[in-house]
């Protein structure tokens, strides 16, 4: 099947389009990505990328999501109750993970608070390990069972704690 001079410039622009697409896509994520430093008064610093923070300090929290919205794994290990507070504090820890990022790039967030928010944020990359470990497991003894109960309380306060520092 030959193409008429119309279709082969058709494809022609189609190729184009995509290739501007792609390549403005690209140029845009560079540009966010693209550390600007400034003076907020407590030193020298340069903006995070959210993306960065959260694969910093957030890699087990991640995979944890990831568990949690596939519900049929931890279903039979966790009652909805558990499910929905394991859910609501996740959220909670996302939203203020989004916080800490733009309060630093704004310089409402102070370089301390900084440092004091990321190892809280590596506590909770710490519990959502073994949060991930434990739904992992095929079957949980009762120990294991109060154990991942106690440790997603515990998530959850400590988000909710995280949260309230605003």
């Amino acid at each position: 099947m030959k193409m008429t001079k119309n279709e082969k410039t058709a494809w022609i622009v189609l190729v184009v389009a995509v290739v501007i697409l792609a390549a403005g896509y690209g140029g845009w994520d560079l540009w966010i990505r693209h550390q600007r430093c400034f003076d907020c008064g407590d030193g020298q610093r340069c903006t995070i990328d959210a993306r960065q923070f959260a694969t910093q300090y957030s890699a087990y929290s991640l995979q944890l999501e990831a568990t949690l919205n596939d519900k049929q794994k931890l279903s039979a290990k966790l009652d909805p109750v558990e499910l929905n507070k394991l859910s609501e504090a996740m959220q909670n820890a996302n939203e203020f993970r989004k916080y800490v990022v733009n309060g630093f790039n704004s310089c409402a967030v102070s370089k301390a608070q900084y440092e004091k928010l990321g190892r809280r944020f590596q506590a909770l990359d710490s519990m959502a390990r073994e949060i991930s470990e434990l739904a992992a497991k095929p079957s949980l003894s009762s120990d294991e069972q109060a154990k991942l109960a106690g440790l997603i309380t515990e998530y959850g306060t400590t988000a909710r704690q995280l949260a309230s520092e605003k």
